[in-house]
């Protein structure tokens, strides 16, 4: 690979191009990723390399040792157990909240990012239009602190791993971001729980099979 030649963002560069290896699985789940390695194929110093390994960790993407270096974080079933079962409690918290207290502006940012992420043509511009989407979801309830916590979540980054670079966006996942909207819109909270916890288990299902398919580990 040719070195990268130096820029302004050199750090969010070698952050996005290491983080699209780690999502496709390049190298694979418990691979370890040497500082000093990747310093010399890309062309770098350390420096950015440093930043974008501890970036990755923190978005739970890859552990680190201490003494033995970073490696490539595994997705499991109970792993995506644990985090389908955690953003469902936020995200219905959130509707709850959100429906004591409308604000007309995110209903309608929120009908704008369904229609978006149904436009969507590649997997990049559907997980941003998809996490964007449901970011404003959770801000509706007017909570910063729920809303960092519900950032912090690698659900959809697990299942970025999972799709490994491809389109998730489909028929039956515009069909359930139109349901969601629309509970949101007619004050609904009751049609919310219910469009939320189909949306989430659509999800958890599909995540699943695709881990055992994969021999329990991705």
């Amino acid at each position: 690979m040719a070195p990268l030649e130096p820029r302004v963002n050199l750090n969010d560069r070698i952050y996005e191009l290491l983080r699209q290896r780690v999502l496709t699985r390049q190298p694979g789940p418990g691979a370890k990723l040497s500082l000093h390695e990747l310093a010399a194929e890309l062309g770098v110093s350390r420096s950015p390399v440093h930043h974008a390994l501890t970036r990755l960790v923190s978005e739970g993407l890859l552990s680190v040792k201490a003494r033995r270096g970073y490696f490539v974080a595994p997705v499991t079933a109970a792993h995506l157990e644990d985090g389908y079962d955690v953003r469902r409690a936020l995200e219905l918290h959130a509707a709850a909240k959100a429906l004591d207290r409308t604000d007309p502006r995110l209903t309608t940012r929120l009908r704008a990012l369904m229609v978006q992420s149904g436009q969507a043509i590649s997997h990049t511009d559907w997980d941003t239009a998809n996490a964007a989407f449901h970011e404003c979801q959770v801000d509706m309830a007017g909570n910063a602190l729920l809303s960092r916590v519900y950032r912090q979540l690698s659900v959809n980054l697990m299942m970025q791993v999972i799709r490994g670079g491809n389109l998730e966006g489909s028929d039956y996942l515009v069909r359930e971001h139109r349901a969601l909207v629309e509970a949101f819109e007619a004050g609904d909270l009751r049609a919310a729980e219910a469009a939320i916890t189909l949306h989430i288990e659509s999800g958890r299902r599909i995540a699943l099979d695709a881990i055992a398919q994969a021999g329990g580990v991705l």
